[in-house]
């Protein structure tokens, strides 16, 4: 069962004065892109590295905060770029040992040590990652197994997402042992899903830079530009 939020059903007043409550967040850190020449989530943007900057936006929210990688060497950069930069009550942890990687894997390593009710999966390559929006995406969630927000041509963003954690690390464990190791087979899983309209969120950030991953060096200079302007 899923249902979808429209422009048409749910006016703007409505959603921003619905209450939220607690999260956790967990960042999947992924691993080297093979056009950025290096691990995304640690690369360099107006002086912080880029998983930083989504940090930044989720701690608000946050009841406990994750960063999963995918290795002991990786867990151990993240760490001391997080001492380098003074940033305290986060927790890294590694993905059980698996022959493939995929987003699904880290996924359920985050269900698996978050804490509360709720998980909020970002990706770590998201820089501007607006937190109008995950106030949003939270604010709505109860009762639902996840929120998810998807575009017009029915694209969804499975990693932008938050999810009722003992149901999604249910879903996800069944998908991988099933050795289906993407993200729409663990939301296939679940019984009630709502899909947001990008055209709602969008009240909420007019650009959407919200969803802008750097995966290439052009995005790289486009996420600057656009942080270097707003820390003037």
């Amino acid at each position: 069962m899923f249902v979808t939020v429209s422009v048409n059903r749910v006016t703007y007043h409505e959603l921003v004065n619905v209450v939220t409550h607690s999260v956790d967040f967990a960042i999947l850190a992924g691993g080297k892109s093979s056009r950025l020449g290096r691990d995304k989530g640690l690369l360099d943007i107006c002086g912080k590295p880029m998983f930083i900057w989504v940090l930044e936006a989720c701690r608000p929210y946050a009841n406990k905060i994750l960063i999963v990688t995918s290795s002991i060497e990786q867990k151990k950069d993240y760490e001391e770029r997080l001492n380098h930069f003074n940033v305290e009550n986060v927790k890294v942890v590694v993905d059980e040992e698996s022959k493939v990687r995929s987003p699904l894997i880290g996924a359920k390593t985050a269900f698996r040590n978050a804490e509360s009710k709720y998980t909020f999966l970002l990706s770590c390559d998201i820089p501007l990652v607006d937190s109008n929006v995950l106030q949003l995406l939270i604010s709505i969630s109860k009762g639902y197994d996840a929120v998810v927000p998807r575009w017009p041509n029915g694209y969804i963003e499975p990693l932008h997402s938050i999810y009722r954690t003992d149901k999604a690390l249910t879903a996800a464990e069944s998908s991988l042992a099933s050795q289906r190791y993407d993200m729409r087979s663990m939301l296939e899983k679940l019984d009630k899903i709502l899909y947001i309209s990008i055209l709602i969120i969008k009240k909420f950030d007019p650009h959407l830079h919200t969803f802008l991953n750097v995966n290439k060096k052009e995005d790289l200079k486009r996420a600057e530009r656009i942080l270097k302007t707003r820390c003037r």
